[in-house]
């Protein structure tokens, strides 16, 4: 068994999805009631606790509810008596607020998953802030997570926290949506009697079903007894601060990852500080961690928010104070519709300001990440020269600047390059900020990484996350992001995978320079849409599907000398019908350890053979044949080209069915070993 020493406990390493790690939360919180209506991208976490519930692996009353402000109502109800806990995304969030603000006026310590996803509209599925952000006068506490692992251990806090006899309100974990909630990472799953020592069992102060002690919940109440009541709910929230610390620390004591009100990334003293919640911050630590220490650059840090409800505004200022900041930004990505600044900006424009006064430091806003929209270490690079210029006493806007908006661009050289109405508002402004280019230098590449292109249902995806389970057993760091969307089965769709082999410091963001790309379909190279070697390292490596096409000709194909790209076939569909399985992916995992050898193909073996999906013989002997069969010059002579028979399961596939992929859903249940 792979076991992982923390503090005083051993904890064993697993691939889960952020959905996934959320639900052993919820498990490994021992939650009694789980009301739920699915909507994406939460979906999954709460059909993993179907599952389970189903199997009898966890010991829980699972509701499906006709709507989520039915699952809202019904975790308020469950919550008076017992442990309970729902999840939810966008607009299924905005229709459980309603009742949400019932359970935080009724002391109701119940807890939430969200998936955060953009709302309307015009519509949109992807990850952003804007849902959180809807809920945060609601009375929950808001907590947000970076990744996986801090899904899991936010979850347990959670109701550590809101369980507390001096808070006693619901909270919410925060992730963002698919670039969190549908990223495969190595997690580290607490044994649940650790877990049972630091989460004590619910307490009910007021049950539903004690007759000998009735109580009324939902009763209306004059202004003077309101008033009151609203008064000593804000003293329970000013206390949650105090509790977030303490259940944080004992939590590190316990499980060796300590957490705090928020985190600091970077210089003890930092002039130029960037302040933001989320995943989002995985690509800024890199770029903050490149800054440090480089010449013409001041101290930079990165301020990673934890709690966001309540605001910890009197820390946040100290810590600014502390480190001597003179410029700070603030990145979100959710919007205040009619306010000066968005929620955060504002937050804590207000928090230094009440807090240090003249010796507050200047403050600019940033939006970017919204509908999914890629947040990118480039970005980061931008908004630290920014705050190089604020801090020098250069002139800023006053309202928020946008990220990738070409005609609004954050620096601007000439008048040509801007919307001409902005030009005449922010001309001056622009014509005074200075794009320092040693904030530019390109970072270095620290990891490794590679981007599947291929059709929806043809098992990209489980097969990315076997290579990332066989990754983390051979002691690498690896994360593995599928591109989802609303794509139908057949469309062309991308699967990345980074690849940490030092592993000293956690990396969660891609520089998106492709050391091998794999095309699961001949025919994606003819694809105007999608330039298969764009990204892909000079000398790279590209792995194709076929069985009628020749190394050489998929250069002629694609323009593209011996010297730019090492062309590798396989004949993965042949290898695949040959042994009666409908899916290839088998056969190009195999042929991805042949052209990409720092997971050692003999090493994965002893992981894939304990892992491999069903039919485990045939699947093995796949990985095997795809292994065997890939070449680099002479690929198999030119035959007739074989296809898949089209089923109505192939036409009925949707993106959402991959969290129900037999190999995925049984890494979350196998200890790496």
């Amino acid at each position: 068994m792979n076991v992982l020493i923390r503090g005083r406990f051993a904890v064993v390493a697993t691939v889960l999805s952020g959905n996934s790690a959320a639900a052993w939360g919820f498990r490994l919180s021992r939650v009694q009631c789980y009301p739920y209506y699915p909507i994406t991208p939460s979906t999954s976490c709460s059909e993993q606790i179907s599952r389970w519930v189903n199997d009898g692996a966890m010991d829980t009353v699972t509701i499906n509810a006709e709507s989520e402000h039915s699952a809202a109502s019904q975790i308020i109800a469950a919550g008076k008596s017992v442990r309970a806990g729902t999840a939810t995304s966008s607009k299924g969030l905005l229709y459980m607020i309603e009742v949400l603000e019932n359970a935080a006026g009724a002391s109701i310590p119940c807890g939430l998953f969200i998936g955060n996803r953009a709302t309307g509209a015009p519509i949109n599925i992807w990850g952003d802030h804007s849902d959180a952000y809807a809920m945060r006068d609601s009375g929950v506490i808001q907590l947000f997570a970076a990744d996986a692992q801090e899904a899991l251990d936010n979850v347990i806090q959670g109701y550590r926290i809101a369980e507390d006899l001096s808070v006693r309100l619901p909270f919410a974990v925060n992730l963002r949506g698919f670039t969190g909630t549908h990223a495969y990472e190595g997690v580290e799953i607490p044994e649940p009697a650790d877990v049972d020592g630091y989460l004590f069992p619910f307490v009910p102060l007021y049950p539903l079903f004690a007759t000998e002690k009735p109580v009324t919940y939902g009763a209306m109440l004059s202004g003077n007894f309101y008033r009151r009541h609203k008064r000593n709910q804000m003293a329970a929230i000013s206390n949650v601060p105090e509790i977030v610390l303490k259940a944080g620390r004992e939590f590190g004591e316990r499980f060796g990852r300590p957490y705090g009100l928020f985190e600091w990334v970077g210089d003890e003293k930092a002039q130029l500080v960037i302040a933001l919640m989320g995943e989002s911050a995985s690509a800024g630590e890199a770029v903050t961690h490149h800054l440090q220490g480089k010449k013409g650059i001041p101290g930079v840090a990165l301020l990673k928010l934890r709690l966001f409800s309540p605001f910890p505004a009197r820390e946040i200022a100290r810590a600014l104070a502390k480190a001597g900041t003179k410029a700070l930004v603030v990145f979100e990505e959710g919007l205040h519709h009619g306010a000066v600044f968005p929620p955060l900006a504002q937050r804590i424009a207000t928090a230094i300001h009440l807090h240090l006064g003249a010796d507050a430091p200047k403050v600019a806003s940033v939006i970017g990440g919204l509908g999914g929209s890629e947040v990118r270490q480039q970005h980061f690079q931008l908004m630290f020269n920014l705050a190089d210029n604020l801090a020098e006493g250069r002139p800023y806007r006053t309202e928020p600047y946008w990220l990738d908006i070409e005609e609004d661009p954050i620096f601007a050289e000439s008048e040509k390059e801007v919307a001409p109405a902005l030009w005449k508002k922010w001309g001056e402004v622009w014509k005074r900020q200075a794009r320092k280019e040693q904030y530019f230098r390109p970072l270095p590449k620290d990891t490794e990484e590679i981007r599947i292109y291929s059709r929806a249902g043809q098992g990209a995806i489980t097969s990315a996350v076997g290579f990332t389970g066989a990754g983390i057993q051979c002691g690498h760091q690896l994360l593995t992001v599928p591109a989802f969307g609303s794509e139908r089965r057949g469309a062309i769709i991308t699967t990345d995978t980074l690849v940490n082999e030092r592993g000293k410091r956690k990396i969660r963001s891609f520089n998106r320079a492709w050391d091998v790309v794999i095309l699961y379909d001949d025919t994606i190279l003819s694809s105007p849409a999608h330039n298969v070697l764009e990204g892909l390292k000079e000398g790279g490596v590209l792995l194709v599907n076929t069985s009628r096409l020749r190394s050489a000709k998929i250069r002629e194909i694609l323009g593209a000398s011996e010297s730019r790209v090492r062309v590798f076939t396989v004949p993965a569909s042949e290898v695949a019908q040959g042994l009666g399985l409908s899916h290839l992916n088998m056969a190009m995992l195999g042929a991805l350890h042949r052209v990409y050898e720092k997971i050692p193909f003999e090493k994965a073996l002893t992981y894939y053979e304990k892992h491999v999906p069903r039919p485990r013989e045939a699947s093995l002997e796949a990985i095997q044949q795809g292994f065997q069969q890939t070449a680099d010059r002479q690929a198999a002579s030119a035959k007739k080209e074989r296809r898949f028979v089209v089923s109505n399961d192939f036409l009925d596939w949707r993106p959402q069915d991959h969290s129900l992929d037999l190999w995925p859903s049984a890494l979350e249940e196998i200890q790496l070993g």
